[in-house]
């Protein structure tokens, strides 16, 4: 593969939850689709100054955004990054300060 596919980006750490993630959506998604959510989740993490939480909030946007992919009727159409107001609001509240708080330059 070349240097610039989006395994070459991704840490291995991140690189195992992409695979973990292929194999757990095998039968809905398919694997281009779980590594673009996971680079897209990424993403804005990629600077951050404390890199110890990184994964763990890879982990959970990209779980969030898969869940919301398998279960919508349009697939192609943008996700929402605001919380609907179910169940888990707070963790999602909360993961999102901690991510501006990894982000902020000294």
């Amino acid at each position: 593969m070349g240097a610039n596919t989006v395994e070459a980006a991704l840490p291995d750490t991140l690189q195992k939850l992409t695979d973990h993630l292929t194999a757990s959506y095998a039968n809905l998604l398919t694997a281009a689709v779980v590594r673009e959510v996971v680079q897209d989740c990424y993403q804005p993490l990629s600077n951050a100054r404390i890199a110890n939480y990184v994964p763990i909030l890879v982990e959970h946007n990209s779980r969030t955004k898969l869940r919301q992919l398998v279960r919508r009727p349009d697939p192609t159409a943008p996700l929402r990054e605001e919380s609907d107001g179910t169940r888990g609001h707070s963790v999602t509240t909360a993961l999102r300060r901690l991510r501006i708080a990894l982000t902020r330059s000294a």
